[in-house]
This record gives structure tokens, sequence and C-alpha cells, in this order.
């Protein structure tokens, strides 16, 4: 049996501090030896152009930060779908590069992948390269749970519940 192809994005802004989180986290994750089937992407602020790189992925995981005037470094999953739940007042840093809108125009163009969304409050959205200490002491937590997110798609072809 084919192992189904996997992609971890990071997404966000590295000029803005814990805005650029996911594409710094992705720096943590390449460090460690992850199957032949996982790629990692960084998304960056990259809109619509996106879809044609998500086609032939099975399951995607992204992540991002997601401000929901919480404490820094919270964490939250989802999936696209829950999208419709969170009340207007959070600031999804994603709806400015359009995920929601990618992963549409790609079920549109015949194959959406699964999607995982990872998303963390930041600190400080100010401008500097630096990640805030509280979002990167975040990152050896948040690569477990990335792993055993990829262990689950290996071993029972779905998102760990």
């Amino acid at each position: 049996m084919q192992s189904p192809k996997i992609m971890v994005m990071g997404v966000g802004n590295i000029l803005l501090s814990d805005e650029g989180l996911g594409v710094r986290f992705l720096d943590e994750l390449a460090k460690k030896t992850l199957p032949d089937n996982v790629e990692l992407l960084e998304g960056g602020t990259a809109g619509l152009e996106l879809v044609h790189l998500i086609q032939d992925v099975d399951f995607l995981i992204i992540v991002d930060a997601f401000n929901a005037n919480a404490e820094p470094g919270a964490l939250f999953r989802f999936q696209p779908g829950d999208l419709q739940v969170i009340p207007e007042q959070y600031e999804v840093s994603f709806h400015q590069i359009g995920i929601v809108e990618v992963l549409t125009m790609a079920n549109v163009l015949g194959h959406a992948p699964q999607t995982l969304i990872f998303g963390i409050q930041p600190k400080s959205l100010e401008w500097g390269l630096e990640i805030s200490p509280e979002i990167e002491a975040l990152f050896p937590r948040l690569t477990e749970l990335v792993i055993k997110e990829i262990n689950s798609i290996q071993h029972k072809g779905k998102f760990a519940t």
C-alpha cells in the first residue's frame, strides 16, 4: 500500500515576530527524522499560488499564528470546517493569505487534502525577526503533536483523535 502524501505547512510573516511562528517552527521540525512521504513547506504569506502545491497531497497540517486573545502560547487544534464556529472577534492570520480559499480552490480543481490546523496564540506581532521566548518554548510540544499526527496518518490513515 502506498503511503499517503503528508505536508506540514508553516505560514505567516517572519517580519512580524510571532506572526512568523509557523515558518520558524518548520526549522525546528526539519531537525527531526521524518518519514519519506512527509514534505515541509514554507507557505509564508503566499496566497492562491499554494493551490498547485497542495493538489497531490493527501493530508495537510498547517501551523500558524491564531489570535484568539488568549494567553501567549495557547494552542488550538482544529479543522477548516470548525472555522465557521469560531467567533468573529478572533483574528486568524491564514484568512489574510486565504488558506480557506486555497483549500476551496483545490477542492474545485479536484482535490483538497484532509487538513488539520495548529494555531498558536502569538505574544507579539510587532516588526522584528525574533520569536517571543514563550512561543519558542512551545515548539518542542508542538513538534510532539505534529509527529503524533504524522504517525496516526501513517498507521490509521487519519488524524489522531
